[in-house]
């Protein structure tokens, strides 16, 4: 009788987690296919196997990171430094410079969490991609971020060569997604999900950024919401939590930049600044399947939170189902 009961109180439990509403989830859909009963439906079926996933990259990752990754020296960039205080500056290269040394980029800088910036001299393009016409075809709601999904396999004009460049057998790990909207700013967190690197396109306007190294942010409590893991009380403007840490990366992302962080274990904040014109910033989000300087309670969210697979399963079926662009409260993680 046991045996036969377990699948039925297996399935109770997925579907009372897929039940419970996602913090803050009020008012953030524009349709009416997200919450339907085929929506529901379709993410419960899909949370099973998702976890099943997630398990299986979070064992892979830990061999990886573990057995393979401490031969390549990833190690030491999870160590506090002592030459480091207060506010440090991000590098900025030149995609174009003919003596740029991408292996030394990707040594010291992508497998070790430090940030950068690829920017061309002068702010000349990087790429013409601009975001879908059913992200702004509707006004943006003051104080809302409208996140805008790409087609997953679709081909980014002047991104895709860059990208490559750095991460020449990575894939994409998730659809690239357009972050718009008339907002300031969020929480600073750090992503859940598999280890990912994100390579940040800033189209237009201006971005107040901070990275936290990861070496940091290990020793940063963090609060869990439902797409990643935050440092209470961060939305606020003053920033109050930096006094805290003993150093991080602040720097002011200007148009046609591609920014480069490791967003599954450096905690990072954006906030909105509008260019002269008084446009707001536009950002496409790029992330790339990379394990580097990895954060334990990824892992320990991968294996264990059914939350955080109901989230996961909801986006991947919002994009078979070709839902809208999904307007959400910043602050809502």
């Amino acid at each position: 009788m046991g045996d036969v009961s377990r699948p039925f109180w297996l399935f109770m439990l997925f579907s009372s987690v897929a039940r419970k509403p996602l913090n803050g989830s009020s008012g953030l859909f524009r349709d009416g296919v997200r919450g339907s009963t085929v929506f529901n439906a379709l993410t419960i079926a899909l949370m099973p196997l998702l976890w099943v996933v997630f398990a299986t990259i979070a064992a892979m990752e830990i061999m990886y990171y573990y057995v393979i990754g401490r031969r390549h020296a990833r190690s030491p960039g999870m160590r506090l430094r002592s030459d480091l205080s207060g506010e440090q500056p991000v590098a900025t290269f030149d995609p174009d410079d003919a003596n740029l040394d991408w292996a030394r980029i990707q040594r010291d800088y992508i497998d070790r969490g430090v940030p950068f910036v690829l920017r061309r001299v002068g702010g000349a393009p990087l790429s013409t991609v601009t975001p879908p016409a059913s992200a702004v075809a509707e006004a943006f709601a003051a104080g809302r971020i409208r996140v805008a999904a790409l087609p997953f396999l679709g081909a980014i004009d002047g991104l895709d060569e860059l990208v490559g460049r750095l991460f020449p057998w990575s894939p994409r790990a998730y659809w690239p997604f357009w972050f718009l909207g008339r907002y300031s700013q969020g929480k600073a967190h750090i992503d859940l999900g598999p280890h990912t690197i994100n390579c940040y396109f800033l189209r237009t306007g201006v971005k107040d950024v901070v990275l936290v190294p990861p070496e940091v942010t290990k020793h940063v409590a963090l609060c869990t919401g439902c797409d990643g893991l935050y440092v209470d009380g961060s939305e606020s403007e003053g920033r109050e939590y930096l006094a805290a840490l003993p150093y991080y990366h602040r720097l002011d992302l200007q148009p046609q930049s591609l920014l480069v962080f490791n967003n599954a274990s450096c905690i990072h904040q954006f906030r909105n600044v509008q260019d002269a014109s008084g446009h707001w910033p536009e950002a496409l989000s790029i992330r790339v399947k990379h394990c580097a300087s990895a954060e334990v309670r990824i892992w320990q969210h991968l294996v264990g939170d059914l939350a955080m697979c109901k989230r996961f399963s909801g986006v991947g079926v919002s994009q078979v189902l070709r839902a809208p662009p999904e307007d959400r409260d910043p602050k809502y993680l």
